[in-house]
């Protein structure tokens, strides 16, 4: 498998936790704005979290984003180095991206916490298969 194939929803999530980052950066500016607010008025994650209210889902998306996908990340780069690049992976890389992002445009838009919590648990799972895999597969000498 070419490497640009490979490393295709590596790049992906990437791009969608860049475009999470802008629109919270978009989202936090319009509010402090209209709101005047400073960033001295929000010394810790708490004092933000009451300043911002609704708009602060973009930030907690953007954290989602930075937490069980660095797993994914590390992931894919073993993947990558140990040549285990295979069609499964790419897969279950295109579906677990596919889910975080759907995770992430519900935290930012309309934000259902039923709808987030289920692409997120499914993302999850999705997850710890692809590691379940490679365990398997170099420990145990598995193929599957």
């Amino acid at each position: 498998m070419s490497p640009a194939l490979h490393l295709a929803p590596l790049f992906a999530l990437a791009a969608v936790t860049l475009l999470v980052w802008m629109t919270m950066l978009v989202q936090r500016a319009l509010h402090m704005r209209r709101n005047r607010i400073t960033p001295e008025d929000m010394p810790t994650r708490a004092a933000a979290d009451a300043k911002f209210g609704s708009a602060q889902a973009s930030n907690n998306a953007l954290m989602n984003l930075c937490e069980l996908p660095i797993l994914f990340y590390v992931l894919w780069i073993l993947l990558f180095v140990m040549k285990q690049n295979d069609a499964l992976y790419l897969l279950l890389g295109w579906i677990f991206v596919s889910l975080r992002t759907v995770q992430a445009l519900v935290h930012v838009t309309y934000n259902k916490v039923m709808h987030r919590g289920l692409a997120y648990l499914l993302s999850s799972v999705v997850l710890w298969l692809m590691w379940a895999r490679l365990a398997g597969q170099m420990y145990l000498g598995l193929d599957f």
